[in-house]
């Protein structure tokens, strides 16, 4: 046609291109079984969180240590675990409190109390399960009724305590034998049907009158009863309250 291009004088030949396609890249070797791959601290491959709650509060309250730890790999989480009960409370052994009625512990309280206050006299004691709540006289002048009263789970007196009065009697400490509280609580958990130990509890203070009683234990039994037995100073029945 007469607006057609004249052809090429040559035409070209296409040659192809004897260039070797790059190999595809190698699978990355397999991770040996029980390994996890390394990552940069606070990626993914770890992940902790602990979470500390510390709360104090007044006699009668006890003082709660509450550690909660959060793993979702275990690979270098136990170890970080661990360091963390160890710096709270002294260790993971420390958590939980003493057992009130022990001789030892007992034992231990008149010390605290001699070592802190440079006396061991008292209004009234209670010993419970795990810890001992103590009444002691703020002064030593016998017509001063104000009082510290303190909630005691081992260690310093002075990390739990109320301020309040009482008019009962003092009382030197020293002068209670605690192995006479060994055994107080079996007759009443026999009088207390479906009462534990745990539930038994024992309260110390001298008496208005002489040969009166000077140790008191209470328990309930599963209907909400509450029993009680009175001791003397050597630990023989006085009286007891039944419903």
């Amino acid at each position: 046609m007469a607006n057609e291009p004249d052809p090429p004088e040559k035409w070209r030949v296409y040659e192809g291109d004897s260039t070797p396609d790059p190999e595809p890249p190698a699978d990355p070797p397999p991770v040996p079984y029980g390994d996890t791959p390394r990552v940069p601290y606070g990626g993914a491959g770890q992940s902790y969180s602990p979470t500390i709650i510390v709360h104090s509060g007044g006699s009668g309250v006890s003082k709660l240590i509450l550690v909660i730890i959060a793993m979702v790999v275990l690979s270098g989480g136990v170890a970080a675990a661990i360091a963390i009960f160890s710096a709270v409370d002294s260790g993971i052994g420390s958590i939980g409190g003493i057992d009130a009625k022990d001789p030892d512990d007992f034992s231990e309280l008149v010390d605290k109390l001699e070592e802190e206050h440079g006396s061991t006299e008292v209004f009234w004691v209670g010993l419970y399960t795990d810890y001992i709540i103590v009444d002691v006289p703020y002064t030593n002048d016998p017509n001063d009724t104000r009082e510290l009263n303190y909630n005691w789970r081992g260690g310093d007196l002075d990390d739990n305590y109320s301020k309040g009065t009482s008019t009962d009697p003092r009382f030197d400490l020293k002068t209670i034998d605690p192995a006479v509280i060994d055994g107080m609580c079996d007759p009443i958990l026999e009088l207390a049907e479906g009462a534990t130990p745990d539930d038994c509890y024992v309260f110390i203070s001298k008496p208005d009158e002489p040969g009166g009683a000077w140790f008191y234990t209470s328990a309930s039994d599963e209907f909400g009863r509450s029993y009680s037995i009175q001791y003397d100073k050597d630990g023989v029945e006085v009286s007891r309250t039944v419903p």
